[in-house]
Formats: C-alpha cells, sequence, structure tokens
C-alpha cells in the first residue's frame, strides 16, 4: 500500500485487523467457551476471572480438575511469550516465594517451585511443555525429584479473540503428599486460585511489570 494511502487511513482511523497468526485457535472454537454459561461468558467479557470448577472441603482431589477462564487485554502472542517464561511464576503466584530454573529443554523447562503456606515450606520440580505452535502450554511433577506433592497437572490454552484481547482458559490438579495437612491442600485448590489468577491477569496486561505485594527479587 502506498505510503499516501496509509496516511489516509490513519486520519480516519481505519486499520486493517491483522487477524489470528498461523494456527492459533481462536474464540469460534466449540472449546473456547465449553463450560461456560450465557452468563458466565458475559462476566469474562466485562474482565472477570471465572471459575469452572470449584472443589468443595469434602471433595476428593484425585478427581477433581478445577478449570478457569479469563480475557486478557493484549494480543495471543503476546500473552503466549509471556507465560511460557515459567520460571517468572514468583512474580505473581501467592505463597510462593522461590523459583529456581532447574534446567531447558527444546520444548520447555525443568523448575523448581518453593511454595510457604501456613509455616509448611513444600518443594518441588515442575516440568514445562510448551507447544507454540497451538499456543498451549502443560506440566506436570518431575518424576525423578522427591516431590512434596503427590500430583500436579495442568495447561494453559490460549485463543485468539482480536488483535488486543485473548481468552485464556486454565485448568489444574493438584495433591499433596502424605502428612501435609488438609488446610495446605485447601489454599492449593480452593483459596489461592482466584488470587493467583487475578494476579496473572495484572501481570500479563501490564507487559509482565506488575509484582504481587511483597514480592522480592530471586
Amino acid at each position: 500500500m502506498k505510503k499516501w494511502a496509509l496516511l489516509i487511513l490513519a486520519a480516519a482511523g481505519i486499520w486493517a485487523a491483522a487477524g489470528p497468526p498461523p494456527g492459533a485457535p481462536t474464540d469460534q472454537n466449540p472449546e473456547a467457551y465449553k463450560g461456560l454459561s450465557a452468563q458466565d461468558i458475559g462476566r469474562l467479557k466485562k474482565g472477570e476471572v471465572i471459575i469452572i470448577k470449584k472443589i468443595g472441603r469434602e471433595e476428593s482431589t484425585s478427581d477433581a480438575f478445577i478449570k478457569a477462564a479469563m480475557i486478557v487485554n493484549q494480543p495471543i502472542d503476546k500473552v503466549y511469550t509471556l507465560m511460557a517464561q515459567d520460571a517468572r511464576q514468583a512474580e505473581y503466584v501467592p505463597y510462593l516465594d522461590k523459583v529456581v530454573q532447574v534446567q531447558t529443554y527444546s520444548d520447555g523447562d525443568n523448575i523448581e517451585e518453593h511454595l510457604k503456606i501456613l509455616f509448611i515450606r513444600l518443594v518441588f520440580r515442575v516440568r514445562w511443555y510448551h507447544y507454540p505452535q497451538k499456543y498451549l502450554l502443560q506440566w506436570n511433577l518431575a518424576p525423578e525429584f522427591k516431590n512434596d506433592l503427590k500430583r500436579l497437572e495442568g495447561f494453559w490454552q490460549f485463543y485468539y479473540i482480536d488483535d488486543n484481547r485473548t481468552l485464556c482458559r486454565y485448568g489444574t490438579i493438584s495433591e499433596t503428599g502424605f502428612g501435609i495437612p488438609k488446610s495446605v491442600q485447601d489454599f492449593l485448590t480452593r483459596r489461592d486460585l482466584p488470587e493467583a489468577l487475578n494476579n496473572q491477569k495484572l501481570w500479563f496486561e501490564s507487559n509482565g511489570a506488575w509484582r504481587k505485594p511483597g514480592y522480592k527479587a530471586q
């Protein structure tokens, strides 16, 4: 397009949308809003973080996968790039006070996390898998390490809405090991998640500049 034509479009405030990057799933995908009611979607579009599955105190976590959704005011490539920096989680995750990058692979990372809840410290290693062509990240416990968690799995799946907004779908499941108080499991599965996701939304929308209260650089 000629320079003069670009100037005319700029003056008129008319720009063609770039559209979804190659391979990026969009919010027209059947999985994008799966499990969400019309009311949930309305709240989501107003900027709320929606917890789709809440675990009650009486439920076993062995078969309960918590899922959540939020819309972030950032392009999908920016959101994926930030989330792929998994060793930065201590900047926004409550009670996570230390993260160590153990190893980097061609398809992800191995990171060690130090979590302190109710005067109890949990140390565990997580193997992250990066799938940039699908805008997907997944993780599970690194089996070679003596983890203080019995089980941990999860995912982030990102969906293109438009050039400036991304739908983020999240899922996780965790179980503490033998001898860990039920109150700690309660924090991991019920109390911690809403704050963690709201923090993460702030972190995404600040291009990774926002920090949780009390954060100390490692």
